[in-house]
C-alpha cells in the first residue's frame, strides 16, 4: 500500500524538506516555546513565539459567536504543510484541559480551497486564509463538540462555498435535518453531487443504543497529493508544545507532559526520577488517543476496525494531516492501521501499554457511565 512513485520515509512529523514548517510542535520552534517558569497567564505575545508560522497581529483575535474558550485571546498560526496544504492552528483552553485544534485547507486543481474542520473565524484567521486562496468547500467531518461548535459561524462567512457535513449531527449546535446553516450535502457514504472529484472519503458512523447521539468521522483522501485528512482518528504527540500555548501560559518543565496527559484523559502519574511514564509511552509515535480507545473503540470495535481496514486497504497515502497535536505526519496505511492495534487484542504487536494506574480517569468515567446506563455497553477491552 505504498504510494506509487514516492520514496518511502521514516514515520514521523514532516520535515522542512517537504514543507516550510509543521504545526502542533512537529516543526521548528522558537526558544520561547521551551522557556521554564510557573503557571502565570500571558507569558508571551503570539508574535514573539510564532517564527515557524505566519500570524496577523493587525487583526482581531476575538470571536464572540464561538462559545468555547479562549474567547478574547484566540490567536491563529498558519503553517505551510506542503503539497498545497495549509494548517490553521488555534487553542482550546478549559479549566484543566488545553489542546491545539487545527483546520486543514487543501488547494484544489482549480486553485480554490477545501477546508476541513474549520476553527473559530476570527479576523486574524480569515485574513490568513484569504492570503492563500478562495474557499470553495467547507467540510464538517465529525460530530465532536470541539469541532462542530465553530462550523456555523464559519459557514456564515462563506456564503458561496459548498458545505458538506458528516451524518448524525446533534446537540446545542443543531441536529441533522435542522442545522442552523446551509448544507449542500451529507457525507453518508454516497458521493453527493458537487463534491470535489479529487477527494475520496470513508465514513465511520456508530449510532448505538444508550449513547447521547451518534459518533461519526469522515476521513478524506486527496488523490493528487496522496494525503490522508483525519480529525480525531489518530494523533502524533510531539516533544514540544505549539508556540500558541505560550500566549496563555508560562511554560515550565512539566507543562507539556501534564498538558498532553490531561488532553487524552490519562492520570498525572510522575515517577520518582521526575519523568512522566505515560507521556513517554505516547509521544513520538502515531497513536489512537486513549480517550477514544476507552469510549469509542470499546463500544463499537467491529465498526472501528472495519473503517480502519477500509482506509488502509483502499488508499495509498504517505502522510496524514490531523486536527490535533503535530501535523502532517509521514505514515503509510500499515502504520495507520498499527495505531489501532488494541482492536486485535491486548497482546497484538504495537499495542501501547500503560500502567493500570494511568487509566484511572477513564476507568472511573466508564464505571460511572455503566452504573447509570449513560452509554452503550462495553464490548471490548481498551487497556
Amino acid at each position: 500500500n505504498e504510494a506509487p512513485g514516492r520514496r518511502r520515509r521514516r514515520l514521523g512529523p514532516l520535515d522542512a524538506g517537504d514543507a516550510e514548517s509543521t504545526g502542533g510542535g512537529g516543526g521548528p520552534r522558537s526558544s520561547s516555546s521551551s522557556r521554564s517558569g510557573g503557571g502565570a497567564v500571558g507569558a508571551a505575545s503570539l508574535d514573539e513565539v510564532s517564527s515557524s508560522g505566519r500570524t496577523r497581529p493587525d487583526k482581531s483575535r476575538v470571536c464572540l459567536e464561538c462559545i468555547l474558550p479562549p474567547i478574547l485571546r484566540r490567536g491563529t498560526i498558519r503553517y505551510d504543510l506542503g503539497r498545497g496544504a495549509f494548517g490553521f492552528e488555534q487553542l482550546l483552553s478549559f479549566q484543566n484541559v488545553s489542546a491545539t485544534v487545527r483546520m486543514n485547507a487543501q488547494r484544489l486543481e482549480d486553485g480554490s480551497l477545501l477546508v476541513v474542520a474549520p476553527v473559530a473565524p476570527t479576523e486574524e484567521c480569515l485574513a490568513l486564509l484569504d492570503e492563500v486562496g478562495r474557499v470553495s468547500h467547507l467540510v464538517l467531518p465529525v460530530t465532536a463538540l470541539e469541532h462542530k461548535a465553530f462550523f456555523g459561524p464559519f459557514v456564515r462567512q462563506f456564503p458561496r462555498a459548498r458545505v458538506w457535513v458528516a451524518p448524525g449531527q446533534y446537540g446545542p449546535f443543531g441536529a441533522s435535518g435542522s442545522l442552523p446553516y446551509r448544507v449542500d450535502g451529507v457525507l453518508d457514504g454516497s458521493r453527493p453531487e458537487g463534491f470535489p472529484e479529487e477527494f475520496d472519503y470513508k465514513l465511520f458512523f456508530a449510532d448505538l443504543e444508550g449513547n447521547a447521539g451518534p459518533v461519526s468521522e469522515v476521513a478524506l483522501f486527496h488523490r493528487p497529493t496522496t494525503s490522508l485528512f483525519v480529525t480525531d482518528a489518530v494523533s502524533w504527540i510531539p516533544d514540544t508544545p505549539s508556540p500558541l500555548f505560550a500566549t496563555l501560559y508560562d511554560i515550565g518543565p512539566d507543562f507539556w507532559p501534564k498538558t498532553v496527559l490531561q488532553a487524552v484523559f490519562i492520570a498525572l502519574r510522575q515517577a520518582e526520577d521526575g519523568s512522566w511514564p505515560a507521556y513517554d509511552a505516547l509521544r513520538g509515535r502515531l497513536i489512537r488517543a486513549p480517550i477514544l480507545r476507552a469510549f469509542v473503540d470499546v463500544r463499537a470495535p467491529d465498526l472501528t476496525k472495519a473503517w480502519v481496514d477500509d482506509i488502509a486497504n483502499s488508499w495509498a497515502f504517505d502522510r496524514i494531516l490531523a486536527a490535533h497535536f503535530a501535523s502532517p505526519v509521514l505514515a503509510t496505511p500499515a502504520e495507520f492501521r498499527a495505531a489501532f492495534a488494541r482492536l486485535d487484542g491486548p497482546d497484538a504487536p504495537g499495542v501501547i501499554r500503560l500502567d493500570d494506574a494511568d487509566w484511572a480517569p477513564l476507568d472511573d468515567l466508564n464505571a460511572l457511565i455503566q452504573a447509570n446506563n449513560l452509554g452503550a455497553p462495553i464490548l471490548a477491552g481498551y487497556k
